[in-house]
């Protein structure tokens, strides 16, 4: 996959990458150990099942 895709695609679904700041964590999300867990899963399934994996910091346009 290209470049031009992935920025493509992420435009199509009002994405957009997100720049890296350097500042401390505001607070503790209670399920934060599950929403890790979760991709992990998602992760290990796909590539089980021969499909690449990419992983890219997003945030969703208002």
């Amino acid at each position: 996959m290209s470049v031009t895709v992935v920025d493509q695609l992420l435009e199509k679904h009002n994405f957009r990458k997100r720049k890296a700041v350097k500042t401390l964590a505001t607070g503790e999300s209670q399920h934060r150990n599950e929403q890790f867990e979760t991709i992990d899963q998602l992760k290990q399934s796909y590539q089980a099942a021969g499909n690449p994996v990419m992983s890219m910091d997003t945030k969703k346009k208002n």
